[in-house]
């Protein structure tokens, strides 16, 4: 068996804390997270008015929940079906992409489902799809099919994935929670007036300095101070530094997509010289040792090669061996004229 290195140990322990402490609550609340998004979603709706007094606040308060559940209570009423659409959406998308599975039926509705992990190891759970359980608890925990569920549900014929998800998300359960409403009030100077006897009044503070702070104070892992927020996180493992596209982590959940492949290595290509260009006749010199040693992309062209020959001709023409040579064809030619 594969042991899993420090890094994917920690990893796991940090994003799976929460499924973890969901294990040990109740499984007739179906919801398969822990997090206070609900609080910290309601806290960002009402930032902009969190300054103002307690009693124009929770006014404030009650008219977004009476229009929140006049639109969710429009919503209900063009539902159908038995299941929210988004729960069958999200279940037709698992069962789409599942293979590798191999489904041992025992008796009746109650089968054995092997497969392998990315890794190589095997995996064997138990479905029993009367009871609506699996040994993997996430059909338990959340009321939705897991995926070996699914597998076994679309083996049968005639039979209907919305027959077994938890009456939590059904259509009439969400009509049911938005049957009530808010009733609408007047302005506070028809409030009726009640003596309490004495008077409250506001505590004293002194104000700080600088510009009041509106924004919360975000922890590490949601992209805060603590955390680079230029860091890229994996959708595949969760963790940072790489993508989906790159990730070859091992992963022991086994609906996870499939490790990239491995980068093809690169081949080291030596570059070759350019040749230089042949010349013409007349501009074929012996170069000199200082016109040699410029290597460069320049000296290639047919500009900079006319320029580096009359270089060389300057500096040959004082040379007793040019001298000699030049004397040889000056004697030639009168030699060819004379016959």
């Amino acid at each position: 068996m594969k042991i899993a290195s420090p890094r994917a140990i920690r990893w796991i322990e940090l994003n799976h804390k929460q499924l973890w402490a969901r294990c040990l609550f109740s499984i007739h609340s179906k919801c398969d997270y822990v997090t206070n998004n609900i609080a910290e979603t309601f806290n960002n709706s009402i930032n902009h008015k969190k300054s103002l007094p307690v009693i124009e606040l929770m006014d404030a308060i009650r008219q977004k929940i009476m229009e929140k559940m006049y639109v969710r209570r429009n919503l209900a009423a063009k539902l159908t079906g038995k299941v929210l659409p988004h729960i069958m959406k999200d279940m037709h998308t698992k069962s789409r992409g599942l293979h590798g599975y191999v489904i041992h039926k025992g008796c009746e509705m109650t089968v054995e489902i092997e497969g392998v992990h990315r890794d190589l190891t095997p995996w064997t759970h138990t479905v029993n799809l009367p009871a609506r359980q699996c040994t993997c608890n996430k059909w338990q925990l959340a009321g939705i099919p897991c995926s070996h569920a699914i597998n076994l549900i679309c083996s049968y014929r005639n039979v209907d994935l919305a027959d077994y998800v938890d009456n939590y998300y059904s259509v009439s359960k969400f009509q049911a929670a938005y049957v009530g409403y808010i009733e609408p009030i007047p302005d506070k100077t028809q409030w009726p007036h009640v003596d309490l006897g004495f008077k409250l009044w506001p505590p004293k503070l002194k104000r700080a300095a600088g510009r009041p702070r509106t924004r919360r104070i975000m922890g590490a892992e949601e992209g805060g101070s603590g955390a680079s927020h230029k860091r890229k996180q994996c959708k595949r493992c969760g963790q940072f530094g790489h993508m989906q596209k790159t990730c070859n982590e091992t992963d022991y959940d086994s609906d996870a997509p499939p490790a990239a492949p491995p980068k093809p290595k690169r081949k080291r290509v030596k570059k070759q010289k350019e040749a230089i260009e042949e010349q013409p006749a007349s501009l074929l010199i012996l170069m000199t040792p200082t016109a040699t040693s410029m290597d460069s992309p320049g000296a290639v062209t047919r500009s900079r090669a006319r320029a580096l020959s009359f270089q060389a001709q300057e500096k040959d023409s004082t040379s007793p061996t040019n001298k000699n040579i030049k004397a040889k064809i000056r004697k030639k030619s009168k030699t060819h004229v004379s016959t």
